[in-house]
């Protein structure tokens, strides 16, 4: 009596795992090409130049960021703050930079964000109306230039559906409801609000 192995759709086996390794053969081929393309592609955009770090603290700009994203996550997203804190903008602040701020000032009537490093240095976000949170030169107080407002063409929404972390709020929901359910989301924090 002779056995051969079968699928559910009568290709025997063996046929079938040949057919896979080959495609898999052929995606990973087609991908180093790909790949390769990508990459010749951008040398033609390349500029004649050698790179150099930015001058200054990598670990300052990296607070610069984080502030400014603090900073938008507060005052434009509505975020809780140490929710914010704990959960947003890792591409510009690595947590374990994170580490390095000794103390947070989130100033809700200015809407201005400070972060302190363990160097004493201070890394200031601004929020400026239209034009959003901008993260400032070191030892500034104010942005260089003056916010102006922008005018929307685009009809207000009354309420627009939110999808939240813990499930989605009816499309009824207005903007300080949305709001309210993200600042219930609790988040450890040693932030000061003043």
């Amino acid at each position: 009596m002779k056995f051969m192995l079968r699928t559910t759709a009568g290709v025997p086996t063996v046929m079938l795992l040949a057919a896979v390794a080959s495609c898999s053969r052929d995606q990973s081929d087609d991908a180093e090409v790909q790949a390769a393309a990508l990459v010749a592609r951008a040398a033609e955009f390349e500029l004649d130049t050698e790179w150099e770090t930015p001058p200054g603290d990598a670990h300052e700009h990296s607070m610069a960021g984080f502030a400014k994203i603090l900073c938008s996550a507060v005052f434009i997203t509505g975020l809780d703050p140490a929710y914010a804190a704990e959960n947003v903008g890792f591409f510009t602040s690595p947590p374990d930079t994170r580490k390095l701020v000794t103390d947070t000032v989130i100033d809700m009537e200015n809407r201005v964000v400070r972060l302190t490093l363990n160097n004493e240095v201070t890394r200031t976000a601004t929020f400026n109306g239209d034009q959003g949170c901008s993260a400032l030169p070191r030892g500034q107080d104010k942005p260089f230039f003056t916010p102006v407002t922008v005018t929307s063409i685009v009809a207000p929404t009354p309420t627009v559906p939110v999808t939240i972390r813990f499930g989605i709020l009816p499309p009824e929901a207005s903007r300080s409801e949305a709001v309210g359910a993200w600042n219930s989301i609790k988040a450890p924090s040693s932030l000061r609000m003043v």
